[in-house]
């Protein structure tokens, strides 16, 4: 009984509304789950903290279910092909053999009954896994993890109205970081101005001077955290540019340097736009350093964990593009074990 409130929480939680049917502009596919042909995204949900139980292994009757528990950044997408030439079990096929392909483990997969002695459709809606599949629809359910073990995918194929439809859930497995509290301000602030819209940065502009590994070790020491002045990204992108790879290989060679040294990397964003796309951005961003310095550097996965913090620590007002360009950063934070 326990577990089933615990699912029917993260259920009403997680849900997609009924009528997520429309395509959403601007949406762009998770990039551990790529789009089928002909689908598009009815449904894109994101928090920077969740916790979900996930079916892990096929229900068996008079036996307790088995469950995996991730808890970090959590993505939910849904996606649609219209009508209902395409069948269930090629898209469950093809994307069992995606997730081989990319090296994850699989940690459960099968289609209706391999799923459940009673019925799938209750053991996947009931965890959150898929919203009001119709009468009679072919279920399928993949849970696979990544080889670094940092993140999982579910991933629920069914039909509802005609149409194929995908749940898509994805966590990025991370220790939940506290936020800084603001000061309770004595008096009130003068009305902000019109937020500006995003720019890019000016053609030709000097970039940030690289700092020397004394400087970064110095940092970390005395603040336990100091901010790497040259990691520069593609504009409103997660993509580092190509004159990031001296900040990042200094920051490679004090890890070298430093075997027992832990890292965590937290990107950083100004204050323009919504506040869940700049967690998105700001969690992607720090995703990208990590996976630099592991492919490029050597860097061990578990020496290294990525976290977004969006818009909420600024070092300085959001009110001027000067501002601004010092808010979007990258700080690197000593992890004590």
């Amino acid at each position: 009984m326990r577990l089933f409130l615990v699912l029917l929480a993260v259920m009403t939680l997680t849900a997609l509304p009924a009528d997520a049917q429309r395509a959403i502009d601007g949406a762009v596919p998770h990039p551990a789950v790529p789009l089928p042909p002909g689908g598009y995204i009815t449904g894109d949900q994101f928090t920077d903290f969740a916790v979900l139980e996930l079916p892990a292994a096929p229900e068996v009757r008079d036996e307790e279910p088995e469950i995996l528990t991730v808890e970090g950044a959590h993505t939910r997408m849904e996606y649609t092909i219209d009508g209902a030439e395409t069948a269930i079990l090629r898209l469950y096929r093809t994307y069992l053999q995606h997730f081989q392909n990319q090296g994850f483990e699989i940690i459960v997969h099968g289609m209706d009954d391999d799923l459940s002695y009673r019925s799938p459709s209750h053991m996947l809606t009931g965890a959150g896994l898929a919203f009001q599949p119709g009468r009679g629809s072919e279920i399928a359910y993949i849970l696979a993890r990544n080889a670094e073990e940092t993140q999982v995918v579910a991933l629920t194929i069914y039909s509802r109205q005609r149409n194929r439809r995908l749940t898509v859930n994805v966590v990025d497995i991370e220790d939940m970081a506290l936020l800084d509290l603001l000061p309770v301000e004595t008096a009130p602030e003068p009305e902000p101005e019109p937020e500006p819209e995003p720019v890019a940065e000016a053609p030709g502009a000097e970039p940030p001077a690289v700092q020397d590994a004394t400087e970064l070790e110095s940092g970390l020491l005395a603040d336990g955290r100091v901010v790497v002045n040259a990691i520069l990204f593609e504009f409103d992108r997660a993509e580092i540019l190509p004159e990031s790879a001296d900040a990042l290989a200094t920051v490679a060679g004090l890890m070298q340097e430093r075997p027992e040294l832990g890292l965590l990397v937290v990107g950083h964003t100004d204050g323009v736009g919504s506040f869940d796309y700049n967690l998105r951005l700001s969690l992607d961003r720090a995703s990208a350093v990590v996976a630099w310095l592991r492919d490029r550097h050597g860097i061990a996965s578990d020496r290294l964990r990525p976290a977004g913090a969006g818009p909420m620590s600024p070092i300085t007002t959001n009110r001027t593009e000067a501002g601004r360009a010092l808010n979007r950063r990258v700080e690197l934070v000593e992890v004590i074990d």
